[in-house]
């Protein structure tokens, strides 16, 4: 597409494992303004140490260290504790208004006697409030089985439409389910071709609804990405509502 084109090349890179797809049902005039905005945070870093200052108290209470300097020099063995730690940096920073750092794969990480360090990259966002917080409506009412907010949460995040009648509005909450696997009763192995297969459902469905969503989604499609990049290679299983249920608690009581 010409819109991949126009990207920097490390984007280029992860949005090979987003089905090309999630680019039809979000709204291309929303796309296109957004490659000046990536251009200028990937190349030139803008506005990266104010987000950088942030994030770092916003995760200090996970044991999570920020690096402005690079860790290539460091190798990352990607295992159950690392990939734990990912899993709190991951839904920490949704509880984040001012942004969040996009780039979660292993080779800007490095984790030794316990120490999680991550240099994160000039790939950062945004989200609109309404979807950051439609996003956590989502995870609540999946994770403590709340149909009514986790419904709510999808109707935030643009993926319901009050006209759609039950059978539809069913069908793309259980597509909408499908993509956790099975984080609800047990803990989850983190597959990347799993991901693709469910957002690719979720996505033609979309298509099929004749429904744009938020450019929110091309983000959270690259955060996720490079999420389950990352943890396949524990190829272990991780007890993600334990995670998301201890991220919430903290900044619910904070």
């Amino acid at each position: 597409m010409i819109i991949q084109k126009l990207l920097p090349g490390v984007l280029k890179e992860i949005l090979t494992h987003v089905p090309t797809v999630l680019f039809k049902v979000i709204d291309w005039n929303e796309l296109v303004s957004e490659i000046p905005k990536i251009s200028k945070r990937v190349l030139h870093k803008e506005n990266y140490k104010e987000l950088f200052d942030y994030q770092k108290n916003h995760l200090a209470p996970f044991k999570i260290s920020l690096h402005a300097e690079t860790l290539n020099h460091l190798s990352h063995s990607v295992n159950i504790e690392s990939g734990n730690k990912l899993l709190y940096l991951y839904f920490a920073q949704l509880f984040c208004p001012k942004g969040l750092f996009l780039d979660l794969r292993s080779i800007h990480f490095h984790q030794d006697s316990g120490h999680f360090s991550w240099h994160p990259t000039g790939l950062w966002t945004q989200l609109s409030e309404p979807f950051r917080v439609g996003l956590l409506n989502v995870y609540e009412g999946f994770y403590l089985e709340n149909e009514e907010t986790y419904l709510k949460g999808l109707k935030q995040i643009g993926m319901l439409d009050d006209k759609w009648g039950t059978k539809d509005r069913d069908h793309l909450a259980d597509l909408f389910k499908a993509h956790f696997g099975s984080a609800l009763d047990l803990e989850m192995k983190f597959s990347l071709d799993h991901f693709q297969s469910s957002i690719l459902k979720v996505s033609n469905f979309m298509l099929d609804k004749e429904v744009n969503i938020s450019k929110d989604f091309l983000y959270l499609g690259i955060y996720l990405v490079t999420l389950y990049s990352h943890l396949e290679l524990s190829r272990a299983s991780h007890p993600v509502k334990a995670i998301y249920l201890e991220v919430r608690n903290h900044f619910h009581n904070s």
